[in-house]
């Protein structure tokens, strides 16, 4: 796949023990920093919290800290420049159909990357706000992939 998209909760999960996808979390992790795969974030983002303008980059900065795994694969991948900024904004359609099924405004805005990014793709361990009959609408409407850790790739 070209370049994904990965929910802030995959990368919290990677440090948390109690979490059952944790060993996913990591895996995937793992896996990427071998790649040559790109991570899509709107525009605007810095890991310096006062310039970053993404709305994906502040919930990162936000929940990653130094010494999580998350926050070590987010600053490798940004010195590597595999961080690709793709806009939030989408035709009016799509946006009206993202708006309608996601309550949450930061959902929505991983959605809209999502959407805008050549693979397509989001990893995501959130079923409350994403759950699997809207996996599988968005899917089939808009062909926005929404798969767990272990899923991929």
């Amino acid at each position: 796949m070209p370049d994904i998209v990965i929910d802030t909760n995959v990368l919290k999960h990677a440090n948390n023990t109690k979490e059952h996808r944790q060993k996913h979390a990591i895996e995937l992790i793992t896996y990427l920093l071998s790649s040559n795969e790109f991570i899509c974030l709107d525009e605007g983002f810095s890991l310096n919290e006062s310039l970053n303008k993404s709305h994906i980059g502040n919930e990162y900065i936000t929940h990653l800290k130094v010494g999580m795994l998350g926050y070590s694969f987010l600053v490798k991948i940004a010195l590597e420049k595999r961080i690709k900024e793709v806009p939030k904004s989408t035709e009016l359609a799509i946006s009206k159909v993202i708006n309608q099924k996601i309550r949450n405004l930061k959902d929505r805005v991983f959605l809209k990357v999502t959407n805008n990014a050549a693979g397509k793709t989001l990893i995501s361990h959130d079923f409350t706000d994403i759950s699997l009959t809207k996996r599988d609408f968005f899917r089939e409407n808009l062909t926005i992939v929404v798969i767990e850790a272990s899923e991929y790739p």
